[in-house]
């Protein structure tokens, strides 16, 4: 990830305020994953296989080279340009045994000595960090279960390591081809019921105050999925009720590749579940248009072709809460258009706007996003680098400015308290 361009200018310090004991080049992640465990491979400790039950465990990654100091991460971190090549590596993990059998569609055993020890752990963070909340990462496809632990390591670090990460690593292929031919497209369906059982354990048993879902590319299937099924899983239930029971705070879909007849239908379960719903898109995702050119010629939902009907959707069902990011919007007067299907990390301005949005419950608009004259649809104007930093100043500086060790407090606003 390239510097946010909200850090830049040194307008706040986001890392002054960590901690003693996490001023390390490690970050530490959770994980919960369906993917078959490999017993003897410390490099790779999780493989392409499919396992039907789920495990659970923690792992460290390290930013930058084995030498690396705290001081050189946070240096990497404020003076990154993009394209850089700075190395991100899994330094250890922690494997529980299969932890989660599901007896049938709907109930599920968890194995008492194991998952207590999953739920325990991250409530002794959760204890430790400023935020009291968890960031579940639900990587796309393509990718290996290191990439998505590092992924989400990448998130926390760069967000002041403020939350607790969770990454869900569900059993892709490391293969574009695996995903065209659809044999990957089943696989994103069938971990639902996984992601499911996951958000279930962290609302019933964890100390979150909220838990917020990133999803990217395929993890949208994943994401969208998991959350219908959890709402049809609860229909005596009102969304105040179900908001209050599962305590989802933001859910971003970001350059996600889902249909979007399909994730229509599955909408209106996000938004009664979740206290907000992100979804960006751009004109120019070369991933996803190829998506709709080999796999039956569907509009997905990250592209600028399935705006129109998103915000016809949204406004016709009253969703409130709901917001498209659309990056390609205004890029006349910004001089440069947001492409691409990594877009959502690798480029400093959107980079932003999820490390804002993942560390704060700010609306778009106190984000430095503007309205596009058009009700639910947000862009990024041309002066957003002055309108990001102000933001940022007025809501985060103050608290960001100490180790919370010296200012006898915790040390960071809390989403409670924006």
């Amino acid at each position: 990830m390239p510097t946010p361009v909200l850090y830049e200018e040194q307008v706040i310090e986001p890392f002054s305020h960590v901690a003693k004991p996490l001023q390390t080049p490690l970050t530490q992640v959770f994980y919960a994953t369906n993917r078959a465990h490999r017993e003897h491979d410390a490099q790779r400790p999780y493989g392409n296989g499919v396992d039907d039950e789920l495990h659970l465990g923690q792992a460290w990654v390290r930013i930058g080279w084995p030498d690396a100091r705290w001081d050189d991460v946070v240096d990497l971190s404020l003076f990154n340009p993009p394209d850089s090549d700075v190395p991100i590596t899994l330094e250890a993990i922690t494997h529980w045994d299969s932890l989660i059998h599901r007896s049938s569609e709907n109930a599920v055993d968890w194995r008492e000595e194991s998952h207590r020890r999953f739920v325990s752990d991250i409530n002794y963070e959760l204890a430790h960090h400023p935020d009291k909340e968890i960031m579940v990462y639900v990587h796309g496809t393509k990718t290996g279960f290191v990439p998505a632990i590092a992924m989400a390591g990448e998130i926390d670090h760069f967000a002041g390591k403020d939350f607790v990460g969770v990454a869900f690593a569900w059993p892709a292929h490391e293969n574009i081809i695996s995903y065209l031919v659809g044999i990957d497209v089943r696989r994103a369906q069938h971990s639902s019921e996984a992601l499911r059982d996951l958000i279930k354990l962290l609302a019933a048993e964890t100390d979150a105050t909220r838990i917020n879902l990133l999803c990217w590319s395929a993890g949208g299937r994943v994401t969208s999925k998991a959350l219908d099924e959890l709402r049809r899983n609860h229909p005596d239930l009102d969304r105040h009720q179900l908001r209050e029971r599962y305590r989802l705070g933001s859910v971003v879909f970001a350059a996600a590749d889902v249909e979007l007849d399909r994730f229509l239908e599955r909408l209106p379960s996000a938004s009664d579940l979740a206290q907000e719903v992100i979804v960006t898109v751009t004109d120019g995702d070369v991933a996803l248009n190829a998506a709709r050119m080999y796999m039956r010629g569907e509009v997905r939902i990250g592209t600028q072709d399935a705006e129109a009907a998103e915000l016809e959707f949204i406004r016709s069902h009253h969703m409130e809460n709901v917001e498209i990011i659309d990056v390609s919007h205004g890029h006349e007067a910004r001089g440069f258009d947001i492409t691409g299907h990594h877009y959502w990390y690798r480029h400093p301005w959107n980079a932003s706007d999820i490390i804002l949005l993942m560390r704060t419950d700010l609306g778009p608009e106190r984000r430095g996003l503007l309205n596009a004259e058009t009700e639910n649809l947000w862009y990024f104007p041309a002066d957003y680098p002055l309108r990001v930093r102000d933001s940022a100043r007025s809501v985060l500086a103050e608290d960001w400015a100490m180790p919370p060790e010296d200012e006898g407090g915790d040390g960071a606003v809390s989403k409670s308290d924006d």
